[in-house]
Protein backbone atom coordinates (compact mmCIF):
# COMPACT_ATOMS: atom_id res chain seq x y z
CA UNK A 1 0.00 0.00 0.00
CA UNK A 2 2.85 2.39 0.84
CA UNK A 3 4.18 1.92 -2.85
CA UNK A 4 0.71 2.60 -4.14
CA UNK A 5 0.44 5.49 -1.83
CA UNK A 6 3.24 7.28 -3.48
CA UNK A 7 2.05 5.97 -6.98
CA UNK A 8 -1.31 7.32 -6.52
CA UNK A 9 0.41 10.61 -5.32
CA UNK A 10 2.78 11.00 -8.44
CA UNK A 11 6.11 10.28 -6.73
CA UNK A 12 8.75 8.76 -8.72
CA UNK A 13 9.36 5.47 -6.60
CA UNK A 14 13.24 3.88 -7.07
CA UNK A 15 13.94 0.36 -7.76
CA UNK A 16 15.82 0.39 -3.79
CA UNK A 17 12.59 1.53 -2.42
CA UNK A 18 10.62 -0.79 -4.11
CA UNK A 19 12.92 -3.52 -2.76
CA UNK A 20 13.10 -2.58 0.99
CA UNK A 21 9.64 -1.46 1.65
CA UNK A 22 8.11 -4.89 0.43
CA UNK A 23 10.83 -6.93 2.17
CA UNK A 24 10.15 -4.98 5.86
CA UNK A 25 9.08 -7.53 8.43
CA UNK A 26 8.20 -4.49 11.40
CA UNK A 27 4.81 -3.55 11.04
CA UNK A 28 5.35 -0.64 13.16
CA UNK A 29 8.02 0.53 11.37
CA UNK A 30 5.84 -0.17 7.98
CA UNK A 31 2.52 2.23 9.31
CA UNK A 32 5.60 4.55 10.15
CA UNK A 33 6.55 4.57 6.46
CA UNK A 34 2.60 4.58 5.45
CA UNK A 35 2.13 8.06 7.19
CA UNK A 36 5.25 9.64 5.80
CA UNK A 37 4.00 8.83 2.37
CA UNK A 38 0.72 10.52 2.82
CA UNK A 39 2.98 13.68 2.91
CA UNK A 40 6.18 12.72 1.43
CA UNK A 41 7.69 15.00 -1.67
CA UNK A 42 10.39 12.26 -2.62
CA UNK A 43 10.45 8.26 -2.26
CA UNK A 44 13.24 8.48 -0.13
CA UNK A 45 11.41 10.89 2.62
CA UNK A 46 9.67 7.85 3.53
CA UNK A 47 13.54 6.54 5.93
CA UNK A 48 13.61 10.54 6.69
CA UNK A 49 15.96 10.33 10.26
CA UNK A 50 17.42 6.41 9.91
Amino acid sequence: MILRILGWRGIPVPESVRERVPACPDLDLLELWAERAVRATTAEDLFAGE
